[in-house]
């Protein structure tokens, strides 16, 4: 039998269309998550009070000095989550089947199961993402404080009213959220309903265009751009994972303990013990043997995360006029 004729072109052959669905990462890529291995299912972290600083007031030569004494700090504990998901490769389901440009069964059975173990990370992925986004519109929590209120501004305005709404109700209060904290610089992740007003602004505009054409001359495509101090970033999301519509959520940069992360070691024996770190995943892979023999192979991956917000005051929830 010609299985170039029968099944295959030669061209068709030689190409694997992945079917895969966006997948959203951006907050990910960002790296601000901080990653935290833990070898048990709880992340501690602790808080240190406010160090508000004073001013020392002049005292008579070699009289006593005032005292200062560190303040006490506390700790607080979340818990991990679990998620998990596993599929399976059957002998019978690779049955006159054949994967592209393989011919023997073994490679067909191997083909299939990487291809399962590779869906099954992009879930875990996802996964990982829905909770990052979770993070980032509902920061607030009893042990770090209140989320920022969230502010209006109004685009269409002219340049500079615009970049003093910028900076009277972005910068300003993501400086003193931060009290004295250094940070590089003030980021903005938009809605796709926000970034096409954002962009078409006449006071924005011209400013996103020779962004745009200075990232095409490097042989670039990015949907970001600096307005006044501020980088606007389009987080393009799906329907389960996204910035509400015609809204935007600003944020530092560069700064340590905004955002954390954290992995609990897997339930398994081989993933416990004196310094075994959690891992963001565990993929596993078992033959399915019954008294004939092996049926196929059983593949899962589970993930045990918590992300925690240790700065809600710096997020703050943007819209627009």
């Amino acid at each position: 039998m010609d299985i170039f004729r029968d099944y295959f072109n030669r061209e068709e052959l030689l190409r694997v269309l992945a079917q895969a669905p966006y997948q959203p990462g951006m907050l990910g890529e960002l790296g601000i998550f901080e990653t935290v291995g833990l070898t048990s299912t709880t992340l501690a972290i602790e808080i240190e009070a406010k160090d508000t600083g004073k001013v020392l007031t002049a005292i008579a030569r070699g009289a006593p000095r005032t005292t200062t004494n560190l303040d006490k700090r506390s700790v607080a504990t979340f818990t991990t989550q679990t998620f998990g998901d596993q599929g399976a490769v059957m002998a019978d389901e690779v049955l006159n089947m054949r994967g592209a440009g393989v011919t023997a069964p073994r490679e067909v059975i191997e083909d299939r199961r990487a291809r399962l173990v590779a869906k099954l990370r992009r879930h875990a992925d996802r996964t990982h993402e829905k909770l990052r986004m979770n993070c980032l519109l509902s920061p607030a929590s009893s042990e770090f404080g209140g989320a920022a209120s969230g502010v209006v501004i109004a685009v269409q305005s002219d340049s500079t009213k615009l970049r003093q709404e910028i900076f009277n109700k972005i910068s300003l209060p993501i400086e003193a959220a931060l009290d004295g904290v250094t940070f590089s610089s003030v980021g903005v992740l938009c809605s796709d309903g926000y970034w096409a007003d954002l962009i078409e602004a006449k006071s924005v505009k011209e400013t996103y265009l020779n962004y745009q054409a200075a990232a095409e001359l490097r042989g670039a495509v990015t949907d970001r751009f600096v307005f006044g101090g501020v980088t606007w970033m389009r987080y393009r999301g799906t329907s389960d994972i996204k910035i509400p519509d015609n809204e935007a959520r600003a944020m530092p940069l560069g700064v340590s303990e905004t955002f954390f992360q954290a992995f609990a070691p897997n339930d398994t024996l081989e993933s416990v013990g004196a310094g075994a770190l959690g891992q963001p995943y565990y993929l596993g892979s078992k033959p399915l043997v019954d008294s004939q023999g092996t049926k196929g192979w059983e593949v899962s991956v589970q993930t045990h995360p918590r992300m925690i917000c240790g700065r809600p005051g710096c997020i703050i929830p943007i819209g627009k006029s």
